[in-house]
């Protein structure tokens, strides 16, 4: 639960106090765990197809098949495109999408909705765009990878305007409350904080809302159109991601070939083998105490030790540490493109400081009002009077429920990878490609010949299975 009630403004009535304790017991998140760990174990195993079929339901689908639920819709589409269950992945990620835009046209009180990331903006259409392809349908994934990097420039805003926001609202608290800045420097001394910040800090050479995986795939796309004027925007896309990924010698192949290609010299075919490693990080309550000063009633302050829930990123292994590719001509061996995980970590930092201050308000408020409680609980018990020996009961119950509530959000988007990595192998004579995970299992592909064409590998955990599907281009 997000909503902060001022420390200043309890009410007198003892009803009235009541009732926002009451609703933070009610905030309570109820989770279907044995669904979320059938799904994750169906993912483990490279079991899409029963993943998919779990997630879907979790999305809670309306009559026309679209989730209206965000996280469960952008896991069973993902899912699905891994199932090549293709009209399903399009039909989950479409109303995520949806989801999505509502979201930004609303006001910055996102409720329980997921709060998404641009990673997740991108990855939503660059999905998407592998659906289209999956069936055949080009100048559909043209159109997602378009949307793609609109998304990803409208989001950047969008995002840059959150944190503003946020910044703008605690700086208010700040000064209408000039204890809470004592507050705000205690939970940001603490251990737990310094840790955390210094885990994130690693990734800081990482773009702000930037996630260089959809601009690699409308890059490679676009290189293998025939569209006049693609090849110069393939060049630019590339010339990004170098930016990004640094000395790749695979990008840097690729951006060697959008330059030719851009002045008449289109390459020969080649083969992409993407690998979607590993598992993106994932958030954990992290509950620390520092001492704060609490308003009672009567606009008495105590300084005592509050409880802060906050989110906190913890990095998941890769599957395998890269897959070597094999076909008729010279091995190659894949190489990191984009980082999930360094992309999450550098957005979850930019925000780091705006979640703190709201969590730090947030539990001041609740102990300032848990504090009220106490007192009517003692009138409570005190006065002979039915009533008010009923509103002690009641405090007592919400109290203890409000105490167990967590206010942090700890939901991630599962299916995204911690990492993607590429190789670029000419297309072999005989179609055949052999794929060897290190340390790992094998999978033989056939590719298209006298054509491009994109392999996507997915392997989530180490010793799953290498799912492998074929898009060509």
């Amino acid at each position: 639960m997000s909503s902060v009630i001022p420390p200043r403004a309890v009410a007198r009535s003892p009803w009235a106090l009541l009732l926002p304790v009451l609703a933070l017991a009610a905030c309570a998140p109820q989770a279907d765990q044995a669904s979320v760990g059938a799904f994750r174990q169906s993912v483990a195993t490279g079991n899409f197809q029963a993943a998919t079929n779990v997630a879907s339901q979790l999305a809670m689908p309306a009559a026309n098949g679209r989730g209206t639920e965000l996280l469960w819709s952008m896991n069973a589409g993902a899912s699905g495109v891994h199932a090549q269950d293709w009209p399903r992945a399009m039909n989950m990620l479409d109303g995520a999408e949806d989801l999505m835009r509502a979201s930004e046209e609303a006001t910055f009180n996102w409720g329980s909705t997921y709060r998404f990331g641009t990673y997740d903006a991108v990855m939503v259409n660059a999905y998407k765009a592998f659906a289209m392809l999956g069936r055949g349908d080009r100048d559909g994934a043209r159109v997602e990878l378009n949307r793609m990097e609109e998304r990803q420039a409208r989001t950047v805003q969008r995002f840059r305007d959150e944190i503003a926001a946020a910044t703008a609202a605690a700086e208010t608290q700040r000064n209408a409350e000039p204890g809470r800045d004592d507050a705000l420097r205690n939970a940001q001394a603490s251990p737990e904080v310094r840790e955390q910040l210094q885990a994130l800090d690693r990734w800081a050479t990482y773009q702000p809302f930037v996630n260089p995986t959809g601009t690699y795939l409308r890059g490679i796309f676009l290189l293998n159109s025939p569209v006049p004027g693609d090849a110069e925007q393939a060049r630019t896309a590339f010339e990004r991601v170098v930016g990004i990924s640094g000395n790749n010698p695979v990008v840097a192949q690729d951006l060697a070939a959008a330059r030719q290609a851009a002045n008449g010299r289109r390459p020969p075919p080649q083969v992409w083998v993407i690998f979607e490693n590993g598992q993106s990080p994932l958030f954990q309550q992290l509950n620390f105490t520092v001492p704060m000063p609490v308003y009672a009633r009567g606009g008495g302050v105590t300084v005592r030790p509050v409880t802060v829930s906050m989110p906190r990123m913890v990095a998941q292994p890769s599957a395998y540490s890269a897959l070597q590719v094999t076909g008729q001509g010279a091995p190659a061996t894949t190489l990191q493109v984009a980082s999930i995980e360094g992309v999450m970590a550098n957005e979850f930092r930019t925000r780091y400081n705006a979640l703190l201050a709201a969590a730090v308000f947030e539990a001041i408020a609740k102990a300032a009002m848990i504090s009220g409680v106490n007192a009517i609980t003692s009138a409570g018990r005190n006065n002979n009077s039915t009533g008010m020996m009923m509103v002690g009961l009641l405090a007592d119950i919400a109290a203890t429920a409000a105490a167990n509530v967590t206010s942090s959000d700890t939901r991630s988007w599962y299916m995204l990878p911690r990492e993607f990595q590429a190789a670029r192998v000419p297309v072999p004579a005989n179609g055949t490609l052999n794929l060897q995970a290190v340390g790992g299992p094998s999978e033989r592909v056939t590719v298209p010949t006298g054509r491009s064409s994109i392999v996507l590998v997915k392997a989530q955990n180490p010793g799953s299975p290498l799912t492998v599907q074929v898009f060509p281009l």
